[in-house]
C-alpha cells in the first residue's frame, strides 16, 4: 500500500482507508456499551472518539501515557 497527500491530508490506498488508526475487536459489559452508545447518540461523538477517550484516561490513571 503507498499513501498520497491530497492539499495536506494523507490519503491511504489501503483497503480499509486508515492510516492513524487499527481496527480492533473486543467484547464490553453490555451496560457500559449501552451507556456509551447513549452518549455518542447524545453528543454526536462517534464511539471510536468516546472510546479513545477511555482508553487515554485509563492510561493516564495507571501513569502510563
Amino acid at each position: 500500500w503507498y499513501n498520497i497527500t491530497i492539499g495536506g491530508a494523507i490519503m491511504s490506498n489501503k483497503k480499509d482507508g486508515l492510516v492513524n488508526r487499527q481496527r480492533y475487536s473486543s467484547t464490553f459489559d453490555i451496560e457500559l456499551l449501552e451507556k456509551t452508545k447513549e452518549l455518542s447518540k447524545e453528543t454526536s461523538v462517534p464511539m471510536s472518539k468516546l472510546l479513545d477517550k477511555a482508553l487515554e484516561l485509563l492510561l493516564k490513571d495507571y501513569n502510563k501515557l
